[in-house]
């Protein structure tokens, strides 16, 4: 049976009861999934759904949300992020957030965060209104784990959040939960790192007194002073950090077929060794163990002694 969708794809019940199918025959397509419910009064053709990553997911269910649910609704935190695209370490996804300046309470589906926001921290993306980047990842940062707080800090000043915003978010901030992690976090935020692995990667590191801050995005030349490579991380000038999210090694890059992308980055890494580099590549299972994460960085480290001269031969 077709079914009026917006342009989203919802089907909205509102729309459709009494003029297009009855609510029994609607509510058996979703028990027989056809549709997949994603707010009440919202659904969606099933097959679509189900193809749809969980971000896409989440998001979608905002859109669902705002135009099912409650007008005037605010969404915010991960809510928002989706909305916004703004990639996220490890978010739950499981309820929409909305913050309001009424007392907040969680239901089954929903987060209501307590806050009065300012009208410059709003926007309006896919006909929901959402709070604006620069606020989106504030809030993020403050409820979440050091990690979680750097990777969406670094990718909101990679898609040009206003820092000067984000601080005066800070301010404003004062006495709510999280504010510390926020104001900890939000200094040691840049816009370098290209990927949450890379953002994650210096959030580890910065778990550690003993590693030396990393220089990202850094160019690297031979003696002849010809581009040798752009390396994510470089470590006291003479360990470079390659961050590997397999995915180049799994599929290529572009057109470019896996197996000589495998070459490439050999023939490169050679290039940087015989200039005097030492290069250590991870992976996200590296970076699940932050113990043997930190060793393998300590071991490629010049020993601090290393330039002392020796006393006996």
């Amino acid at each position: 049976m077709d079914l009026p969708t917006d342009e989203y794809g919802l089907i909205l019940r509102s729309e459709t009861v009494g003029t297009h199918i009855t609510d029994e025959r609607l509510q058996r397509m979703v028990e027989g999934n056809g549709l997949y419910r994603l707010w009440p009064g919202a659904m969606a053709d099933f097959a679509t759904v189900d193809q749809l990553d969980a971000i896409e997911k989440h998001r979608l269910t905002v859109i669902a949300a705002a135009n099912a649910g409650r007008a005037g609704r605010l969404f915010s935190h991960v809510s928002a992020a989706a909305m916004h695209r703004l990639p996220m370490l490890w978010p739950d996804l499981s309820q929409i957030h909305v913050t309001s300046p009424k007392v907040g309470k969680r239901t089954a589906n929903m987060v209501k965060h307590q806050a009065v926001v300012e009208p410059q921290d709003i926007e309006v993306v896919d006909g929901a209104t959402v709070t604006s980047i620069e606020r989106t990842a504030c809030d993020i940062a403050r409820l979440g784990t050091s990690r979680q707080a750097l990777v969406v800090l670094d990718a909101a000043l990679r898609r040009d959040a206003d820092l000067e915003q984000m601080n005066r978010i800070l301010e404003s901030c004062r006495g709510f939960k999280g504010v510390e992690m926020l104001r900890r976090l939000l200094p040691h935020a840049n816009a370098l790192s290209e990927s949450v692995g890379e953002s994650l990667s210096r959030a580890v590191m910065l778990e550690f007194p003993d590693l030396p801050v990393p220089r990202q995005q850094v160019e690297l030349f031979d003696d002849r002073g010809t581009l040798i490579a752009r390396v994510d991380f470089l470590l006291a000038d003479k360990v470079v950090g390659e961050f590997d999210g397999m995915i180049k090694y799994n599929g290529g890059v572009g057109d470019k077929a896996a197996w000589k992308t495998v070459v490439d980055e050999k023939i490169r890494e050679d290039k940087l060794r015989a200039q005097g580099y030492t290069v250590v590549r991870w992976t996200w299972q590296d970076l699940a163990d932050k113990t043997r994460f930190h060793a393998m960085l300590k071991k490629a480290l010049p020993s601090p002694d290393a330039s002392k001269p020796t006393l006996f031969p």
